[in-house]
């Protein structure tokens, strides 16, 4: 996009559209998002990341950017892909966790969509299909043989922090990432402190985003931040939850 909608400037120019043709430009992730929010682009394919963390609080916005980027890759959007992949990944902890967040939720997939693109979701089948051929399959982390055998040009992890069998999952999805010139991978979690977590963080080949609870406050009800504020600011906990940050376990913890 060549503006923002948050940008004074822009109004004169969003007049001159059509109501319809409004609703497709304020539609695009871009117009709205934070930085953060936004997946980074690599200068060439020859030094493209990886894997794209997005690691922040509850409410930080991480799942409406997740489904976002499954948006962009689908449709080819010039800011996250050159073309439409054809096949992407969708893995949450559990089926009914990637079901009833990553595809249907408040936030998903089907939700950021507008009606001239959004997906079929074929729930009995576990996928999206888009009307240019592009196909998202789900998965579940409870399963990691289910990712042996499919292929993909992406996926995205949702909540890799409380997956139960993360290194397996992950091990599999690795195998699977071998279509396309750029095959990558987006996490979106809160965070734990998981031995692979902290390893993809660390590793110099991928990217990481952070934001806090405090950075959605526009999105988020007011009562509800001043809530947690009091309950569990300064805490152990809070710092996992609110600030988004990787809490080590107390030796002394029983």
């Amino acid at each position: 996009m060549l503006f923002c909608a948050s940008d004074p400037r822009a109004i004169e120019v969003l007049l001159e559209f059509a109501p319809s043709e409004l609703e497709v430009i304020l539609s695009m992730f871009d117009c709205t998002a934070r930085p953060e929010q936004l997946a980074p682009r690599p200068c060439d394919i020859a030094r493209a990341w990886r894997a794209w963390l997005f690691v922040g609080g509850r409410g930080a916005g991480k799942t409406l950017a997740g489904s976002h980027w499954v948006r962009g890759l689908a449709g080819g959007y010039s800011d996250i892909a050159d073309k439409p992949v054809s096949r992407i990944a969708l893995i949450g902890e559990t089926w009914a966790d990637a079901r009833e967040v990553m595809v249907e939720g408040v936030s998903g997939v089907l939700a950021v969509h507008g009606k001239w693109d959004k997906p079929e979701w074929e729930s009995s089948r576990r996928r999206l299909t888009w009307r240019n051929g592009a196909v998202a399959q789900v998965f579940s982390a409870e399963d990691p043989e289910s990712l042996r055998g499919p292929q993909f040009d992406a996926a995205w992890c949702d909540e890799l922090g409380k997956w139960r069998h993360a290194q397996e999952t992950w091990d599999m999805l690795q195998f699977g990432l071998r279509l396309g010139e750029w095959p990558r991978v987006m996490v979106t979690t809160t965070p734990r402190p998981l031995a692979l977590l902290k390893k993809l963080m660390a590793d110099p080949a991928n990217v990481v985003s952070r934001a806090s609870t405090r950075r959605n406050a526009r999105h988020l009800p007011a009562a509800f931040l001043k809530a947690i504020e009091e309950r569990y600011g300064g805490t152990r906990l809070g710092r996992q939850e609110i600030d988004g940050a990787v809490v080590e376990e107390r030796m002394d913890a029983l």
